[in-house]
Parts: structure tokens; C-alpha cells; sequence
């Protein structure tokens, strides 16, 4: 085993949620519609306890979902590393913003 992959999750209810604060990798992630289509941004941190809504952090992933549908993605090798990275504007750690239309959002990252 290559390293040791946690869910973490951003439940229907959350449009803005931080998921881990401090370095780890995306390794992957299921999200799953709760009715209609919706979209939501995965992304570093702004701070400790805000999600960058910036498209220039070079970890920015925006996902849609169509209605009643599910989107699943395994990401090969090492994965997407979210560390502070030097004139992006990011610190350690992932999170969720924009969440629309109440997705449910699971992210596979190594802890």
C-alpha cells in the first residue's frame, strides 16, 4: 500500500466547508446529485478556515453533476498535492466551495 487514503465528506447542506486543514493529496472523489444538477469547486485554503474561491491556485477543480447522476474520479500516481505553493495565494489543506443544489461530496486524501 502507497500510502493511506481517509474520506472526508461536505454533506448536501454545505456550500462552503473546509475538509482538512494541512498538507495532503486528492487522490480522488465521489459526488452525487440529491436531486438536481449542480456544480461545486474543490480548492486549497485562503486561510485556516476559508476555501479559496480563486481559479489561479493551480489545484482549482471545478465538477459538475447532471440531475439524479453521480461523478466519481480516481486520480493515478501520486495525486493533486494541496500545499501552500509560492505566489498562488494557498496554505495546506483542502476544502469545497460553491457548492449548487445540494451535492454530496466525498474526497479521497492521504492524512
Amino acid at each position: 500500500m502507497k500510502s493511506d487514503v481517509k474520506p472526508v465528506i461536505c454533506g448536501s447542506g454545505e456550500s462552503n466547508k473546509v475538509l482538512f486543514a494541512g498538507p495532503t493529496r486528492l487522490r480522488g472523489f465521489m459526488i452525487q446529485s440529491t436531486g438536481l444538477s449542480g456544480t461545486a469547486i474543490i480548492n486549497g485554503l485562503a486561510n485556516a478556515t476559508t476555501v479559496s474561491g480563486s481559479v489561479n491556485t493551480q489545484v482549482y477543480i471545478a465538477v459538475s453533476v447532471g440531475a439524479g447522476g453521480t461523478e466519481t474520479l480516481n486520480i493515478p500516481e501520486d495525486g493533486v498535492l494541496y500545499a501552500g505553493r509560492n505566489g498562488t495565494g494557498i496554505i495546506d489543506g483542502i476544502g469545497v466551495t460553491a457548492n449548487t443544489s445540494a451535492l454530496n461530496i466525498t474526497l479521497f486524501i492521504d492524512r
